[in-house]
Parts: C-alpha cells; sequence; structure tokens
C-alpha cells in the first residue's frame, strides 16, 4: 500500500518542482518574455493604408507618446516609420502646411505637377535584393514601386571648346551608363582613345570612389554597434576620414597628374596648384568625372572627396525614378504611424524643444499658416524621446534655447567649424504635348559651363545675373514615371536645377511669398533666362511649348522645407565635414542631450538615401543597442525573402547568410 502511494506521488512529482527546480522556472520566465518580445516585430503583421496628413490642432495628438519626430522629410519619415513598427507610439510634425515628404514632396500648379528633390536616385534604392531598396521596402510594406531608367541615365553636355590636344576627338558630350568599366571604357574613347595610362588612371579613381562607399557602410554600423565592436571597423573608417580629408581637386592631381595608386593616395595627397588645368586630355578627363557635383553642390577645389566618392559609387548601379508622384513615398512610409496609435501631422512649426533638468522632453507647436496674420497659440506636447529631422544647424540655430550650454560650444567657431550648404535655383516648367510627340529624353541631361569648372563656379557666384550656371540639371519627370501620361494627358514636366547662392537674396528675408517686389522678381527674371536658354540649346523642340514656368530660389527652400538659410543638403560637403573637430556635430544619429536624437542628412549624409540611412540611424539611436538588433533581424528576416523569391532553390538559412553578406557590404557594379 505504501509502496503504490509512493509510486503515484513520484508519478505527479513534476506538478511540485523543488526549491532549485521552482528558482529555474521563476528565472525563465523573464527570458522566455524577453524572447517573444525580441522576435516578435510588430510592424510585420501591420497593413496599412496610406493617407495623407491631417492639418494640427492640438486634440489631434494622441496620449502618452513615445517619441516625437520634427519633420517628415526622408530622414524623418524613415526614423518615425521604424520606431513605430518597433511598437512605439510617435508623433511626426510637419511645417508645411499641406504636403509630408520635405524634398520628396510634389507641387501642382497650373494644370501641372513637379517633384521638388527627387528626380531620380540609384537602381539599387528600387530593388528589394538591395539593401537600400530592401529598407525601403521594409518600411513602406513593399508599396513603394520603381522604374528602372535606361542607359544613359546621365548625359552630360559642355560648351563647344578649342582647346583639344591636336589628333584626338572634339566632342562635347559624354554618356554615363551602369557599371565603372562602361563609364570608364566611354570617356576614354571620348577623349582619348587607346590611351592605356588614362584607362588606369580612371580605374584608380573608381576604386577610389568604391573605398569610400565601404567606408561609409562601417561608419554607419559603428553607429549602431557598442563601442566594443569598433574595432573591427576601425580600419575602412580610417581609410573613409583620410580621403574625406582631401578636395575633389587634389585627389584629382594625386590620380592622373602625378599618376599615385590607392595605396599612394591613402598614404598622402599633395595639394593640387591653382588654376586651370593645362593639360587639354586631363582637362576634359577631369571635368567629365566631377559629373557627380550637381548631387552634392560644391565646387572642386572645396568639395570633400567623400561626397565625390559616394555619389559616383551611388549610380555605378544604374539609376530609377518612382512609378507615381515622389510625394507617395512620405504618405506611404508614414502611414505606419497611425496603424500603431500614433500620428502624423503637417502645418505643424515646433518653435522650440522643451527642456526639462537637462533632457529633452516635449516640444512647443504652432500652426504655421495663420490667415489672420497673428501669430498663433503654441501647444506643448510631451514625449519620452525627441528627434530632429530637419538640419543640425535648425537645431541649435532655432530649436534650442539660446543659453543652453551644447548650443553655445555649437555657435563657438572654435569648436565647430562645419557649415550650412548652398542652395539652389529651380526652373518649373510645363510643356504643351505628350514626352512621345516631343521626342523628350528619357535620361537626365547635365550641362557644364566649360571644362574649368572652379573658374565657371567663381564667375557664377560673383556675378550670377550675367554669367550661366557652372552646372544645370534638366530632368523630365513625364519620361520616367510610367503613370504619367494618364494623369496629365497632353502635358509634359521639365525641372532645371543650377547651383544658388543664399548670400544674393538676403535683402530679401522676412518678406512674404509672392510679395518680394519688383527688384526680386526681375533678378528671378535673369535666372530663368539662363535656364531656359540653356534648355532650348539642349532640347530645342521644346522651344515654343513652354506654357508656364515659375522660379524656385534658396527663399522659396526656406520658405517651404524650412531649410536653413536655403541650403539644400543640411552640411556643406566640404573637407570639415569629417574633420575630427566636427564629429559630435554630424554623421551621427546622437546628441550631446539626453533624449534629443538626430535624423537625416546631418545624421548620415545628404540626398533622399543618405537622409533615410540617417533616419534609421536615428530609429536605432533611439532604440538602444538590443533595440536595434531586434529591429535588425526583422529587416534581415524580410532581406531574406526578398532573395527567396528572386531564386525560390535558396534554403532559409542560406538566404539569411545572402541577406546578412549584402547587408554588411553593399554591391557596386563594376
Amino acid at each position: 500500500m505504501i509502496q503504490q502511494l509512493q509510486t503515484r506521488l513520484d508519478s505527479i512529482a513534476f506538478l511540485f518542482p523543488t526549491t532549485s527546480q521552482h528558482l529555474l522556472l521563476l528565472l525563465s520566465i523573464p527570458l522566455v518574455g524577453f524572447l517573444l518580445w525580441f522576435f516578435h516585430w510588430p510592424g510585420r503583421e501591420t497593413r496599412i493604408t496610406p493617407i495623407r496628413a491631417s492639418a494640427f490642432k492640438p486634440n489631434l495628438v494622441p496620449k502618452k507618446l513615445d517619441t516625437i519626430v520634427i519633420g517628415s522629410g526622408s530622414g524623418g519619415c524613415s526614423c518615425a516609420n521604424l520606431l513605430a513598427q518597433s511598437g512605439q507610439k510617435v508623433l511626426l510634425l510637419e511645417q508645411h502646411e499641406e504636403r509630408t515628404g520635405g524634398c520628396t514632396h510634389t507641387f501642382r500648379l497650373e494644370g501641372c505637377e513637379w517633384d521638388t528633390g527627387l528626380h531620380y536616385t540609384s537602381e539599387g534604392m528600387s530593388l528589394p535584393t538591395h539593401r537600400a531598396g530592401a529598407l525601403l521596402n521594409f518600411m513602406t510594406r513593399g508599396k513603394q514601386q520603381w522604374k528602372r531608367l535606361d542607359d544613359p541615365y546621365d548625359h552630360v553636355f559642355f560648351p563647344k571648346d578649342t582647346n583639344v590636344a591636336e589628333g584626338r576627338p572634339n566632342i562635347d558630350n559624354y554618356e554615363f551608363n551602369t557599371g565603372a568599366d562602361k563609364v570608364i571604357s566611354s570617356l576614354v574613347e571620348r577623349i582619348d582613345p587607346g590611351n592605356d595610362e588614362l584607362k588606369k588612371n580612371c580605374e584608380t579613381w573608381m576604386k577610389l570612389c568604391t573605398l569610400t562607399n565601404e567606408g561609409f557602410t562601417s561608419l554607419g554600423i559603428s553607429r549602431v554597434v557598442p563601442a566594443i565592436f569598433h574595432f573591427l571597423l576601425r580600419k575602412p573608417i580610417k581609410k573613409l576620414y583620410k580621403l574625406a580629408s582631401y578636395t575633389v581637386r587634389d585627389v584629382q592631381y594625386a590620380v592622373f597628374n602625378l599618376g599615385y595608386s590607392v595605396e599612394d593616395v591613402l598614404k598622402d595627397c599633395p595639394s593640387a596648384p591653382p588654376g586651370p588645368e593645362p593639360d587639354p586630355i586631363l582637362r576634359r578627363v577631369k571635368a567629365v568625372l566631377n559629373h557627380p557635383i550637381g548631387d552634392y553642390a560644391v565646387q572642386p577645389r572645396v568639395a570633400t572627396f567623400a561626397a565625390q566618392g559616394i555619389t559616383m559609387a551611388h549610380y555605378m548601379e544604374g539609376a530609377a525614378y518612382t512609378v507615381g508622384p515622389t510625394q507617395n513615398i512620405s504618405i506611404r512610409s508614414a502611414a505606419m504611424l497611425r496603424e500603431m496609435g500614433g500620428e502624423v501631422l503637417c502645418d505643424a512649426t515646433v518653435e522650440q524643444i522643451v527642456i526639462e533638468r537637462g533632457r529633452a522632453v516635449g516640444v512647443l507647436v504652432r500652426n504655421t499658416s495663420n490667415p489672420a496674420g497673428k501669430k498663433a497659440a503654441l501647444t506643448e506636447i510631451r514625449a519620452r524621446n525627441i528627434v530632429c529631422g530637419t538640419s543640425v544647424f535648425n537645431l541649435y540655430h532655432k530649436l534650442m534655447p539660446k543659453d543652453h550650454p551644447v548650443v553655445v560650444d555649437f555657435l563657438d567657431p572654435k569648436k565647430r567649424s562645419i557649415v550650412e550648404s548652398n542652395g539652389h535655383v529651380f526652373l518649373f516648367c510645363k510643356i504643351k504635348g505628350t514626352a512621345n510627340d516631343l521626342k523628350l529624353p528619357t535620361h537626365n541631361l547635365w550641362y557644364f559651363n566649360g571644362y574649368d569648372l572652379d573658374e565657371a563656379f567663381d564667375k557664377y557666384y560673383i556675378d550670377p545675373a550675367h554669367n550661366r550656371p557652372p552646372t544645370v540639371y534638366i530632368g523630365f519627370p513625364c519620361t520616367k514615371d510610367p503613370t504619367w501620361p494618364k494623369r496629365y494627358p497632353n502635358v509634359s514636366n521639365c525641372i532645371l536645377i543650377s547651383d544658388g547662392l543664399w548670400e544674393w537674396f538676403t535683402k530679401w528675408t522676412g518678406t512674404t511669398v509672392h510679395e518680394r517686389g519688383d527688384d526680386y522678381e526681375a533678378f528671378k527674371n535673369q535666372l530663368a533666362q539662363h535656364l531656359l536658354d540653356i534648355l532650348y540649346e539642349r532640347v530645342p523642340q521644346v522651344k515654343g511649348k513652354v506654357e508656364f514656368w515659375t522660379l524656385g530660389t534658396p527663399l522659396t527652400e526656406e520658405s517651404y522645407l524650412a531649410s536653413f538659410c536655403g541650403g539644400s543638403y543640411g552640411t556643406k560637403c566640404d573637407t570639415n565635414m569629417f574633420a575630427p573637430l566636427n564629429h559630435k556635430w554630424t554623421t551621427t544619429p546622437h546628441t550631446k542631450i539626453p533624449g534629443l536624437y538626430m535624423a537625416g542628412s546631418d545624421a548620415f549624409l545628404p540626398a533622399v538615401c543618405g537622409a533615410m540611412y540617417g533616419g534609421i540611424l536615428g530609429a536605432a539611436a533611439v532604440l538602444g543597442y538590443i533595440g536595434s538588433l531586434r529591429m535588425t533581424v526583422a529587416f534581415l528576416g524580410e532581406f531574406a525573402t526578398a532573395f527567396q523569391r528572386e531564386n525560390p532553390k535558396l534554403s532559409r538559412p542560406v538566404a539569411y547568410l545572402v541577406a546578412i553578406k549584402n547587408f554588411i557590404t553593399e554591391y557596386v557594379a563594376n
């Protein structure tokens, strides 16, 4: 009897654990909970419904916010989206009265439409099996579609020039096709056919560009991993900072005049002598290889080679454009916030970030629009985290108390040498007729005003009214977007973009849009006429067909994009941008103020793709190391799925390995 009872008790002993078993069970509960949280990504199961932002009203602000993001450009939207996907309740505030998107927004006027900042991007951003494209796919749940641009994606034109080496071609236009090898072959063939030394030096140039791209990948990873792992990334980052300390002009002199190898340049780079390049062959080669200059807007003797290298590498894969308006990127990306209990509000100007006990705890907001002409009332909104997605200059010049120690440091020229970027002049044209009937080019056109670019910049900056711009972008979005013919039948559009300095327009600061006076309009007309003349020279079939045009200036950028001093790219891409003195101000999402973070161009790099990465780094900074790892694991899962869709034979483990490899080492076409 006793034996039977003992047997029964033994059979149910597992229901009554010993003290040690009980302790182990208790300890395993939080571990299981952590693992369930870590591998559950709320955004994965969320279906988004793209809806435009509402105008700011205090009663629309959700309660108990986790994070407030200021600015809905590429960086702000990316940051807000990923934080919402992680489960946070996020409020995204945009100062524009009607539209989100920053430089990705579009506007309509006179029965036509134009994009404002995303005129084309790398093909990699359009592909779900490339890192940038996979990240955007992850944020828009696959809703953003793209169209690849045919080769050549860029066509660069120069004025007729008689300074040519004897017996060499005198060609005034150059094509940029997918792959570095094609670019080099075409360049050598058009300037000095059969010159093997020139070909070798061009290959060195492209290798330096690729090396810059690898350095930025390592720099981005270093911003989100614990310092203990930085030793793994130190070598490529060191090379990046070395190259970033050189100007484009100096690296060109080392490579093409002195025949430096990659290793030679990394050791030392001598300064180029002043004045124009005397060799007629090298003069052309250098000018043509400065082709990406329009995407970072700094002349060769001032620009950091890092900007040149990353931009050149960015487009080695080819180029792409959105299917539908570029505006859709922000609409689709920001939709995630509402699904997770947050909100997206435009017409919301942040007057100041609230600091208490040294920590950022909220913002003071007012409506941007004010029909009565009176300053709108301020609304205080609180959250655990504040992210500035505009620029480091807006942050410390406009949004922070002037007496804050970090602001005092930023305003001290001994503690900060970065400056804001230059702006642009934009000509938006409505053209009568379809793109097919007019035979408009499907690729981008670039006009360079001579092979001596520094000289062209100097003349233009001194007297823009009587000198042509040094570089002009000419694009026809109507030929790139397959939805255009249905949306705007028998209408075409064109955008021309040239450089513009804030200093030209300071006497009109503080004036109202469309009420800046006759002298302002006269100056704009002079700038516009230069651009129209160039358009008619290069695309003569549109002459007499331009039904409407309007010109935007750095003042326009300040009004509609809240750009500091009308700058297009945040921090100016000169050699100071990456100097040790400025590491705490740029290319980082962290600030010295607890609870305050950066997103966008100044958190990483300029332009739409660079700002997107800056937004991702901003989200990672808010989430911390564990939260960032959780986000990365969720992303890699979808990245791996994209590779399996492309190649169904891949097993899940192999697909993960491919995803990890492509995440760490971005592909650049040869």
